[in-house]
Order: structure tokens, then sequence, then C-alpha cells
């Protein structure tokens, strides 16, 4: 990661964590694309925020990542228009000359360059582009990221799976787009977001905008024998970024959500209330995708009565307060449950008081 000064250092303090924006950093510094991501803004997100755009992109560049700006449709000509006031955009046809030259060349003398799409539609340009020019798409729309029917912004949205809220209507088919570039280019990270969230959206696990998701697949192994428990026990200790003191626990496993991919898992045991939630781990690389959601929800539609412990310092229990129907702080832990009897409870709250850690 290159070295970050002060005044640089202080503004990433100002939009996000600094373990978060020195992750996604070093993340985004070890891809080997031409760029670092094609944004493509519609024409409102320009006229109201051309100069913010420019200063965050400006800011881009100084961190060695250069962006390249995509502009297509009928609005495409009032978009250059807006933007070449700016002096650190230049301009280019896809058409005509060597899209990853005129990155480089525009890299040196330290402009953002901007791809003109021409006649071609978005979706066509965007296919062309991929994943050679980028592997990552920020579609930057005036109203932000997308919502629900009452106006409330959904951070993800699943293009291959039953989303649980409905959208609010679009003025472009935003989620029917980039169904086809998943299917076409299943690696990609597409999401969408407004000028000012830009860096917020690209730095931070929350983001700032929504963020589009095939949807995974999650699978369920009664105990873990049937699982590659070499890949689970790597996920727990990375997740948790402690050595398992011992892996015993995984035989008292009664039922396991894991990712198919090994990125997030959900361990339970049996408990005379119900089920006790043992290990909620979400690999790094999968943080901020809604996997940690999805995992929630497959456990919730199959178990009415789980209780769990957190740290009292575990920055999530805000959120883990919200699914629970109640919580007891004793030491070290928070203790929720969901479902559990009111007569189980005491017993609940002594479990997890008494249980030893499983991690050194």
């Amino acid at each position: 990661m290159i070295a970050l000064n002060k005044t640089i250092r202080l503004f990433l303090d100002s939009i996000g964590r600094r373990d978060e924006y020195e992750f996604y950093l070093d993340k985004f510094q070890s891809e080997r694309s031409a760029c670092f991501a094609l944004l493509c803004p519609d024409l409102g997100s320009i006229e109201a925020g051309a100069e913010v755009l420019a200063f965050d992109l400006h800011f881009l560049l100084r961190l060695e990542l250069v962006p390249a700006i995509l502009l297509c449709g009928p609005d495409a000509a009032k978009m250059k228009e807006a933007l070449s006031v700016e002096p650190i955009f230049v301009f280019q046809p896809m058409d005509q000359g060597s899209v990853p030259r005129f990155i480089q060349q525009s890299r040196m003398a330290e402009k953002i360059p901007v791809l003109l799409g021409g006649t071609h539609s978005l979706a066509e340009s965007l296919a062309a582009l991929l994943p050679e020019i980028a592997n990552r798409v920020h579609f930057i729309r005036a109203a932000g990221g997308l919502k629900n029917e009452a106006g409330e912004l959904l951070p993800y949205i699943y293009t291959h799976k039953a989303n649980p809220q409905p959208l609010a209507p679009l003025e472009f088919d935003y989620p029917g787009l980039v169904r086809h570039l998943f299917e076409d280019f299943p690696s990609v990270h597409v999401s969408i977001t407004s000028p000012i969230n830009l860096l917020q959206e690209i730095f931070t696990v929350k983001g700032a905008g929504t963020l589009f998701r095939k949807g995974s697949e999650i699978l369920l192994f009664h105990g873990t024998g049937q699982a590659d428990r070499g890949r689970l026990l790597n996920l727990l200790e990375t997740s948790f970024g402690k050595k398992l003191a011992s892996e015993a626990f995984l035989d008292d496993v009664a039922f396991a959500y894991i990712e198919k991919d090994y990125r997030g898992a959900v361990l339970l045991e049996e408990h005379p209330a119900g089920l006790y939630l043992s290990k909620f781990a979400v690999g790094r690389e999968a943080r901020g995708e809604g996997l940690a959601l999805e995992l929630w929800r497959a456990v919730c539609e199959n178990h009415n009565a789980f209780f769990w412990r957190s740290s009292i310092s575990n920055r999530f229990n805000s959120w883990y307060s919200k699914q629970a129907d109640g919580y007891h702080i004793s030491g070290k832990w928070q203790i929720f449950w969901r479902g559990v009897s009111i007569d189980a409870i005491s017993g609940i709250i002594g479990f997890c008081c008494e249980r030893t850690e499983d991690f050194q």
C-alpha cells in the first residue's frame, strides 16, 4: 500500500474506519485492470455535482487509483459539455484508438479519462470494456442508491433471487442491465450511489448506496461431517482474527449454514431452550456484500427459537439487538435471544456465561 501523508490520512479518516479503508486500498491497488473502476453517471448527477465529482476523482488519483468515466446514451453530449468545464477530464471516443493506452496516458498526465460510447448503449459499451479495462462498475445517479416503495435506501439488490422488498419505480432498468452483466461477467462488482457519497461507497464496508449481487447459495449441513472442515476452520479463524483453541466444538454442531464458497457460515448447537448460535462468521472479502443478512435470513426461516452471545465490545451489537426479542449483559458478554420462552431465559444466560471460549 502507498504511504499516506497526513492530509490524505485525515481525509480518509473523515470517510470511514481506518481498518476498512486500508483494507480496500490494499485490495484495489493490487488489482491488475487497466483502471480502478468504470464510473457511469447520469445527466442529473453531473449537472448537480460535476465539481464534487472532479474533487473526489482527483483524490483517487492521489491514491494511485485511476477511474474512467463512461458516457453513453442520448445525454452523452450534454454530460461531456458539463464535464468539459473541469480541466481534470480528458476525452476519447471508445472506437478511436486504444482504450488501455488512453487510460495510461491520462494516468501519466494526472487526468481522469472519459470514454465516449457514441451510438452504443450503456450495456454494449460495458460489455466491450469488462473485465479487461475494469472489474468494478459504479453507476452514479443524482438520486443516489435504489429505494423501496417507502423511499428507504436498499443497501443490496439481488439480480438472480427474490428481493425481500419491492423497488420504487426507476427511470432506467439498472437491475435488468446488471442481471445481464452478471451472466457474462460473474465476478464484476457493481453498485450505484450519488456523486457526494462515492468515496464512502468505495472505502467503507457499509457503503453509501446500493450494491448489486446475484445472491448467495447457502448450503445447509446437518452437523459438519459432510462439510469441508479445513475451509470452515480457516473461515472462522480469519473472520474472528484469532486461533481456535480446539476444533472439538464442531462435533456439537447440529446445523451449519455455509455459503458455497466458504465465505460465511452460521453454526448452531442443540439446547433444551432451542438452539445455541455458537458462530456467525463472514470473511473479510465478503463484508459489505450483504452475505451476513442472507445467512441470517436462512437461519430465521428455518428456526424459531435460538440464542447467542457476543462480546460487549462487538460493534454489531446494535444490529443484534434489533434482531433479538431481548438481551442481557453479564460481565464481558451480551446475551441475545429470539423466540425463547420467558421461563428459559435465566437458563440460557447461565449457559452463555459458563461456556468456555473456543478461541485462544
